[in-house]
């Protein structure tokens, strides 16, 4: 299995499998995994390129990031 990785040069993921997206899914249910993958993680990305943007473990990163807007998800549904 080839590591998951971000290519700067074309802003997209690189050995994402659809296997590996339903599982991020079906741990994050109210998570729009593919919007937050192609969209909002692309942009903080771009934005980061010479910092923050440089992961050794980029499945960490998507996992740290969907559980956060998960858990924002949780927290407005509470009323918080």
């Amino acid at each position: 299995m080839d590591t998951i990785r971000f290519n700067f040069e074309t802003l997209k993921w690189e050995n994402i499998t659809v296997e590996q997206v339903k599982l991020w899914e079906n741990a994050f249910p109210d998570c729009d995994v593919v919007d937050i993958l192609t969209k909002k993680m692309v942009v903080w990305l771009d934005a980061n390129v010479n910092g923050k943007g440089r992961k050794k473990n980029w499945k960490r990163f998507i996992v740290n990031w969907l559980s956060s807007q998960q858990g924002k998800y949780e927290q407005f549904k509470k009323g918080g």
